[in-house]
């Protein structure tokens, strides 16, 4: 039996070195998931980045900005593979300044009705970049492995007021299969569980994003 995952995708790397100038040069590193960074430090303040970042994914950008002193500064662009678009976050502001529509995620705040001003939560990063190692840590259950077919597969994202994932959980549904399982949040970073919060009418509330795809087992 062989399970197949379709969700979002999977980066595959390579890396460069390149020197900048006299008083900076660019540093490069292997980050999880083989993910490459290059970004700048200045000379006397070695291992700090400040300067231009990029962080790529088979030679392609997928998110590009300024560090300042090591932190994350200004707006950052973050793509889709090959080369779209995905979201502009301001780091400094923390506000989302650009974000793609996905079609495969949807928003459910409770208690909001027809009229009301909504903000949906969004995923700081994209639903690329920014969901990758969330989704990467969803695993089909291994009852799936001996039931052939096509199971469609929510992933139910439970975000609170202040815009941190606290509960994380699969719907995986077929004709006659229909289960909830949680998955686990162990072995995620403190930056993938960060979400921009959703507003009902001006007020931060909790919301959901839920993430479709499918999974196929032959």
């Amino acid at each position: 039996m062989k399970t197949l995952l379709t969700l979002l995708s999977i980066f595959i790397i390579s890396s460069v070195y390149g020197q900048k100038s006299d008083s900076t040069h660019t540093h490069y590193r292997i980050l999880r998931g083989g993910l490459i960074e290059h970004s700048t430090e200045l000379k006397s303040k070695k291992y700090v980045k400040n300067g231009l970042s990029e962080i790529t994914s088979n030679k392609k950008i997928i998110a590009s900005g300024i560090y300042k002193d090591d932190v994350r500064f200004g707006r950052w662009r973050f793509f889709r593979i090959p080369d779209t678009l995905d979201q502009i976050y301001n780091y400094t502001t923390k506000k989302i300044e650009y974000n793609a529509v996905n079609s495969l995620l949807s928003y459910d705040i409770d208690s909001s009705k027809e009229g009301d001003k909504l903000i949906y939560a969004m995923k700081i990063g994209g639903s690329s970049y920014g969901m990758l190692f969330l989704i990467k840590n969803f695993r089909p259950p291994f009852e799936l492995s001996k039931q052939k077919g096509i199971y469609k597969l929510y992933l139910i994202l439970s975000i609170d007021e202040v815009g941190q994932l606290i509960k994380y959980q699969a719907n995986i549904v077929s004709a006659d299969y229909n289960k909830n399982f949680d998955v686990s949040l162990k072995g995620l970073k403190p930056e993938d569980l960060e979400f921009t919060p959703a507003f009902l009418n001006g007020k931060q509330v909790a919301s959901r994003i839920i993430v479709e795809s499918k999974i196929t087992v032959q």
